[in-house]
């Protein structure tokens, strides 16, 4: 039982998109046992629980050289089939294993045909992230319609099929630093190790879960312009639950980033930094703000599972207050 609280605290703390955790331990009690880990990705965990400055000090760091993304490309563009595939999961689009096989083999025919193995291994790894975030998602929607359970009795569990993918996924961006240090290999790696926190289990998370920052940080000091690099050094702080968040720093940040005209924002990118303002709002029960953040997500995306869900679920609470 223990075991299982430490779990959820940890991964709610320290996995990008994971839910917010029921404290049972007092907080300077909770405090101790999150700084009691070790330093395992050079970043301590004082750190990730410094003060609400930090990310804004990091985000406007004179260290990151800025460019104009529309004067130079990224370290690796993605492949239309990759755009296709988070397109196809964001939008909602993917409703059973066949589908999804269809995506995700349309990506890695595309990555294989690219001319070096770095660019290769980043394509591999982006349609090996979107297989496994798509399999979390699909299997834990229950409520929208034309949904396809039709595995889910399968001895291996979502979880567990998730996390063959973001290992996969991890693996690939790993093999692509091997070749050369890019920022779309740090971006990529801080990211699915974000979601393979979510599917793994807590010694998983207590080895990781730092690494995800320290990961993302590395992408933006290659490339002030990488989104995703961008969003992810900022969304721990947007998702931790308490007393770790830092809900109104967070949204700043977030704001922030999405007016830099020297970030790169891909449509995919900038649904994620508006679910996360939408989140900062919702813990703190600002209600109709929460909901004007995630109907962005639906102007464009609009079958978009998590706004949908996370609109419902807002509609919920205030009808429950009248």
């Amino acid at each position: 039982m223990k075991t299982t609280a430490l779990k959820k605290i940890m991964a709610a703390a320290i996995a990008l998109f994971a839910a917010a955790a029921l404290f049972s331990e007092s907080e300077e009690d909770l405090k101790k046992r999150i700084l009691s880990n070790a330093d395992l990705s050079g970043e301590s965990a004082e750190e990730i629980m410094a003060a609400d400055d930090g990310v804004d000090k990091f985000n406007n760091s004179k260290d990151a050289p800025k460019r104009l993304p529309s004067t130079f490309p990224r370290d690796v563009p993605y492949t239309q089939a990759g755009i296709d595939f988070a397109e196809a999961h964001y939008g909602h689009k993917i409703f059973n294993e066949e589908t999804r096989k269809k995506f995700y083999d349309a990506s890695v025919a595309a990555a294989e045909v690219l001319p070096d193995e770095y660019s290769k291994l980043i394509s591999l790894a982006r349609a090996d992230y979107y297989y496994g975030l798509s399999v979390m998602e699909t299997f834990d929607l229950t409520s929208l319609d034309k949904m396809d359970l039709g595995d889910a009795s399968s001895s291996e569990s979502i979880n567990d099929k998730a996390g063959r993918f973001f290992d996969k996924s991890i693996e690939e961006c790993k093999q692509a630093l091997d070749i050369k240090k890019g920022s779309d290999a740090y971006s990529s790696l801080a990211q699915a190790i974000s979601m393979n926190c979510t599917a793994k289990n807590v010694s998983y998370i207590l080895a990781n879960g730092l690494k995800v920052r320290s990961n993302a940080k590395k992408s933006v000091a290659m490339d002030y312009s990488n989104g995703l690099g961008q969003f992810m050094v900022i969304a721990q702080d947007a998702y931790a639950p308490w007393p770790f968040c830092k809900l109104r720093s967070s949204r700043k940040a977030l704001l922030r980033l999405l007016n830099d005209q020297y970030v790169r924002i891909e449509r995919f990118d900038a649904q994620m930094i508006y679910a996360a303002i939408g989140y900062t709002f919702y813990k703190q029960k600002k209600w109709d703000k929460a909901i004007e953040w995630y109907k962005k997500i639906l102007e464009l995306y609009p079958m978009n599972f998590t706004a949908r869900q996370m609109i419902k679920k807002i509609e919920d609470r205030k009808a429950g207050k009248k």
